[in-house]
């Protein structure tokens, strides 16, 4: 068994492979994705073949094996963009470029691994919605990503609505996917969540749009969140993981 000086270096390795590799790719771009000419879109989620996925999955798996967490965060370059922010005892699995595709392969190896979370979030369905993944097998990819939080010993999981992005960048298909595109992901999610009995936490998250979009104030590119972006959407977690703590805290352009 690991002890507990080796448990906390790994647990940071985990969480800055990820984050330092998404620093290193340029503005708008989602890491290491390749084309495919049969998509509507110019990427696809083939993340476990690109080695700086695999060793940062590794890298979680060394370091939360046989772990329990209060709350793990799962998703894309959003959420792995806050980092380890999230307080103590919460994990961030969060990594760029992710999709339902590479989600259930990072939760299979975390299930192998013994990783225990109580309260899972998964903030999914932006790549998804960018990657052109068809509705079924977004919907069976999303069941089965629950199913496997479960299994994680998740008593409450919680999901995160697609992110929108600016008007500007869903108009590219080289950055983003078209809002409407976003519009049907986000309904075939509460589709999802009615019929598994788990709760969409949307709410926090509309200070961040505006007209339906991602307001430019908040973004650094039309589709990562810039500082104050990230601040809203870390204030909106903590009230899912903290909420009478969060409340206070909170400010009004944060509600």
């Amino acid at each position: 068994m690991l002890n507990s000086w080796t448990s906390t270096l790994l647990l940071g390795l985990a969480l800055a492979v990820g984050n330092c590799i998404l620093a290193l790719q340029p503005s708008g771009a989602t890491p290491a994705i390749a084309p495919n000419p049969s998509s509507p879109s110019p990427a696809r989620d083939n993340l476990n073949n690109i080695p700086w996925w695999q060793v940062a999955v590794n890298y979680q798996v060394t370091a939360t094996s046989n772990k329990q967490f209060q709350a793990c965060l799962f998703g894309d370059a959003m959420s792995a963009e806050l980092g380890n922010t999230l307080g103590e005892g919460t994990f961030n699995f969060a990594l760029g470029g992710m999709s339902t595709t590479s989600l259930l392969i990072q939760l299979q190896r975390l299930v192998t691994a013994n990783v225990q979370c109580s309260h899972a979030i998964i903030a999914i369905g932006t790549n998804d919605a960018w990657y052109g993944h068809e509705d079924q097998r977004f919907t069976q990819q999303l069941q089965q990503a629950i199913a496997l939080g479960r299994k994680m010993g998740a008593s409450q999981i919680t999901l995160i609505p697609a992110f929108y992005a600016t008007m500007a960048a869903s108009q590219n298909v080289n950055l983003a996917g078209p809002l409407s595109r976003v519009d049907q992901i986000n309904v075939l999610m509460q589709q999802v969540a009615t019929a598994e009995k788990v709760t969409i936490a949307a709410e926090g998250i509309q200070a961040l749009y505006k007209d339906q979009a991602l307001n430019p104030d908040f973004s650094v590119d039309g589709v990562h969140l810039n500082d104050a972006g990230k601040k809203i959407y870390r204030q909106a977690l903590l009230k899912i993981l903290q909420p009478a703590t969060a409340t206070q805290s909170s400010s009004p352009t944060q509600s």
